[in-house]
């Protein structure tokens, strides 16, 4: 049964060079909760799952750097690791500055979170859905020369350089991606509630507010500290992977992360986009 679906308001936080967007669903009496999105996507994304939190958590989602409504300068050929996002995620909580923070995160949001939440005193749990739990060999790759050279034949890399960014108008993208296979499996509204942030206006119509340049560079951008993260934060975090081809959480990950966190939950009957296709399960997972 779904529970509390009240509207979040707007906020913007300004930080350095710009400023930080996002949603909140304010309940001052209740533990904060911060939720960052995956690569492309936007906090509008996952309204359904969060709205669900409202009676339980103070909840707050950004945008990331790059993505949605927040307004920091991106330079894509810059990009080697995603700590430029774990380093925003710290920002804000510096500026709301209070304790007990769970900190959530799905794909990309997953990982960053964990290596923002490293060494902070206020942070209290970390609910991390589908992280990008790469084999650490990689991070390391991604931190020498050659991986200018590989990270460029990656799939995720080459199809978001490759995607489409402008449209005369917003219902053309609906229409042009309800046909498409990827959000074919969506709950019903979730794909409207995404492209309400993750579209902006544009001389021609409307684009996308992640640029294909930038989500293509954030793919290739694996000179990340996710696994000692992981190990410095580990009895206070849960894990929740999906049982599908396209999980980001192999076996091998999956047995690390078990050795390493508190709770490791395998979800049937989703995709790496869980959050999208089952919102009120993804909710569930995040009140445990």
């Amino acid at each position: 049964m779904r529970l509390n679906t009240s509207t979040p308001v707007r906020f913007r936080i300004a930080v350095e060079q710009g400023s930080l967007a996002g949603l909140h669903w304010a309940n001052p009496a209740k533990p904060p909760l911060l939720f960052c999105h995956a690569t492309g996507f936007c906090a509008s994304t996952y309204k359904q799952m969060l709205g669900q939190l409202s009676d339980q958590f103070d909840v707050y989602a950004i945008d990331l750097r790059g993505h949605g409504k927040t307004d920091l300068p991106t330079a894509p050929k810059k990009l080697k690791s995603w700590h430029i996002y774990a380093n925003d995620i710290a920002a804000f909580l510096d500026n709301i500055n209070t304790v007990g923070w769970t900190i959530a995160g799905h794909s990309m949001g997953a990982v960053t979170a964990v290596m923002a939440s490293e060494g902070r005193s206020d942070v209290s749990s970390l609910r991390l859905i589908e992280p990008v739990a790469v084999p650490s060999i990689m991070n390391l790759a991604a931190r020498t020369p050659i991986w200018a050279l590989l990270k460029d034949h990656m799939s995720m890399v080459q199809k978001a350089a490759k995607r489409r960014s402008h449209w005369e108008n917003r219902e053309a993208v609906l229409s042009s991606y309800e046909r498409k296979s990827l959000f074919r499996g969506w709950a019903p509204g979730v794909l409207s509630d995404y492209l309400e942030d993750g579209l902006e206006e544009s001389p021609t119509g409307v684009a996308l507010a992640c640029s294909p340049a930038w989500e293509a560079a954030t793919f290739g951008a694996q000179a990340n500290r996710f696994w000692p993260a992981v190990a410095a934060f580990a009895d206070n975090i849960s894990v929740f992977a999906a049982s599908h081809t396209t999980s980001t959480v192999s076996p091998l990950a999956r047995t690390r992360l078990s050795r390493l966190v508190a709770n490791v939950e395998i979800g049937q009957g989703v995709s790496h986009l869980a959050p999208m296709e089952q919102p009120d399960e993804m909710a569930a997972f995040l009140r445990k």
